[in-house]
């Protein structure tokens, strides 16, 4: 991820407003900002399709020790004494620390710029996460999870993030939200993602963010819609682990602001053109919305507003370029279509 001169300027089909409407022209950033947008030819820095950088709303890059494990069931995968956490137990602080670092260092250069991680180990565990993120240029939002015999996660935590409520005791899991609350952090949980029946206790501990769906029904979407919740979905994860896909069209259609997430790093990259092509052609067979999932959506679930989101003037925002004349992009005709389902992370320029 680069970090903008005093002032840089872009050129080609700019992705404007919350609309992406393109726009044939320039774009000037002056310290991050947008301080010039307009038509005609002018000398530029770079030149391609200008569009918001990407949000990725649910991750878990401690994970990134452990690459394309056995197809196995979610329970025997990350449930409770799974593979991850036998894998994670073993492994030495080193080797986390440099697979995180290896994570996120490929979502910056891959034209993500911005996170939320659902962090194990505790208070050394975020710790670990803060020390990978120096240099990336990254905004991340930490959910952290209390080490043993307590209810408080890491101070630096934007969060707290609760695996199923089936996982633990209803008093500590109460007891976890209340003292996050008490401190002015979000709360997420992982909700329905193989079975339904966690849905109703999640939605009862007022949480911010929701995570999966993938088995929630048509009354349960309808009471996280009427709750204002936001969710995350993750359809390449719950693909590979035989849980089905969430109900992506019906969220929308309720209301439902929902972002888009990566997940496990064991089970994919970290790689957000991957994930917006499935759910493009998968689920919704729609770019513009898809688009709008992963920028402006991921941005207001992360409370990013003011740095992610909407390419407009005056705004500070996260801009990626995307080369429009690779052997991959070469064609071109509706670049927003292209960037959602052709695109890769080989055509991002540059991340400002």
């Amino acid at each position: 991820m680069e970090e903008a001169d005093d002032e840089t300027i872009l050129s080609g089909t700019i992705l404007l407003g919350e609309d992406f409407e393109p726009f044939e022209g320039y774009l000037v950033l002056r310290r991050g900002v947008v301080a010039e947008v307009g038509s005609g030819r002018i000398e530029s820095d770079l030149k391609g399709i200008i569009a918001p950088a990407l949000v990725n709303a649910h991750v878990h890059l401690g994970d990134s020790i452990l690459k394309d494990p056995p197809y196995l069931s979610l329970e025997d995968l990350v449930g409770p004494g799974g593979l991850k956490h036998r894998i994670l137990e073993k492994a030495s602080r080193i080797e986390i620390l440099e697979g995180m670092r290896r994570s996120l260092s490929y979502m910056a250069r891959s034209g993500t710029c911005a996170f939320a991680d659902f962090r194990e180990g505790g208070i050394d565990g975020v710790d670990m996460l803060y020390e990978a993120m120096e240099g990336s240029g990254m905004i991340g939002r930490v959910f952290g999870r209390p080490d043993p015999g307590s209810v408080r996660v890491h101070q630096r935590c934007w969060g707290v993030g609760i695996s199923s409520t089936k996982d633990h005791p209803r008093s500590l899991v109460e007891e976890v939200v209340e003292a996050a609350r008490s401190e002015g952090k979000r709360v997420a949980l992982h909700a329905g993602e193989s079975e339904r029946d966690d849905i109703e206790d999640a939605l009862s501990l007022e949480p911010d963010i929701l995570v999966h769906l993938t088995k929630a029904d048509e009354r349960d979407l309808e009471m996280v819609a009427e709750a204002g919740v936001f969710v995350v979905v993750c359809p390449r994860s719950n693909l590979v682990t035989g849980v089905g896909l969430p109900k992506v069209r019906r969220m929308l259609e309720m209301g439902i602001v929902v972002g888009l997430g990566t997940d496990n790093v064991m089970l994919n990259s970290p790689d957000l053109f991957s994930e917006m092509e499935f759910l493009s052609k998968a689920l919704l067979h729609n770019d513009r919305q898809v688009f709008m999932i992963c920028t402006l959506n991921g941005a207001r679930i992360l409370g990013a507003e003011d740095e992610a989101g909407a390419i407009c003037p005056g705004k500070r925002c996260r801009i990626m370029v995307i080369e429009r004349r690779s052997d991959k992009m070469w064609g071109v005709n509706d670049p927003l279509a292209s960037l959602v389902r052709r695109a890769a992370p080989s055509d991002v320029l540059a991340v400002f």
